[in-house]
């Protein structure tokens, strides 16, 4: 069956709306996540919090820094990793001639991932930049976070994007990126469209928000255990001036740190896209059925 360009653009289009909806809305765990991975002995994940939000509040401290680059980066690399998976994925299957199956669902994610975070690099590394420096200002400078004493760099998006160009790091951390948002999309799809399959071959759940619900939970742990490690290693590198390279941050880390520094953040992180992952994947799924699309095969 042909696919009209209608059938496309809706696609993509409910893929990148669902994607920045939900991470804007669950903006304050990506922000706690990244401020808890830079910042210095910042000792409990819960006491931690419990300072920002006393000291800063919910709204200055978790919710504002960097949220609309945020929307803006994951919406891109949604029309990457949700949007353009099916065609990469079925493209994959009609070249080697298999079924669905959990291999082609990763290789699938990883490069429809991997194009749709390498697009949204410098978006995507604004929203983490703003997130690391974030703090109480007093006078134009921060009185806490890691940025203590300084001014702000990245308040907005158009700024970050300005102080980026002006210092010729646009697409620094690229790499780190491209490769932690394949491993994110490559272990959600796994998760999402892998219990989908599952559930629909042995008739245990008809395809609809149930499924949709369930499927999205799956695809958050998933795509959390891929992509943990390199989600260390992209904050460390983009959040410090003193790594030269993505490899050198990594081999700081498990020299300083050891192997299970790599999952630092494990938790607020499985946590977040478990539900980023229940809002944007299911609403993708009902947008393409109000578009006439159908639900995601």
């Amino acid at each position: 069956m042909t696919t009209s360009y209608y059938d496309v653009a809706a696609g993509l289009g409910a893929a990148g709306f669902a994607g920045g909806l939900s991470v804007a809305i669950m903006n304050p765990l990506d922000t706690l996540k990244v401020r808890y991975q830079v910042a210095t002995d910042p000792g409990a994940m819960r006491g931690f919090a419990g300072q920002i939000l006393r000291r800063e509040g919910l709204w200055r401290g978790l919710w504002l820094p960097g949220v609309n680059a945020n929307f803006w980066g994951i919406g891109v690399s949604s029309v990457g990793r949700v949007g353009c998976y099916p065609y990469v994925r079925d493209g994959l299957l009609n070249a080697v001639g298999l079924e669905k199956n959990a291999g082609v669902m990763f290789v699938a994610g990883l490069l429809a991932g991997a194009v749709g975070y390498l697009v949204s690099s410098p978006v995507y590394q604004v929203k983490t930049l703003a997130q690391a420096e974030a703090g109480l200002l007093e006078n134009g400078v921060f009185a806490t976070g890691a940025s203590v004493g300084k001014a702000p760099r990245y308040a907005s998006l158009v700024q970050g994007l300005a102080t980026l160009k002006r210092d010729g790091h646009l697409w620094r951390g690229a790499g780190a990126l491209v490769v932690r948002g394949a491993l994110l999309s490559a272990g959600m799809q796994v998760g999402y469209d892998g219990f989908k399959t599952w559930a629909k071959r042995r008739g245990a759940l008809e395809d609809g928000p149930v499924l949709h619900g369930l499927a999205a939970c799956a695809g958050g742990v998933g795509a959390g255990v891929c992509a943990t490690p390199a989600d260390v290693v992209m904050t460390r590198y983009q959040a410090s001036s003193t790594y030269r390279s993505a490899v050198g941050a990594a081999a700081d880390i498990l020299r300083k740190d050891g192997v299970l520094a790599f999952y630092r953040g494990f938790t607020p992180f499985v946590v977040r896209l478990g539900p980023v992952f229940l809002i944007s994947l299911p609403l993708t799924e009902q947008i393409r059925r109000l578009a006439g699309l159908g639900y995601l095969t």
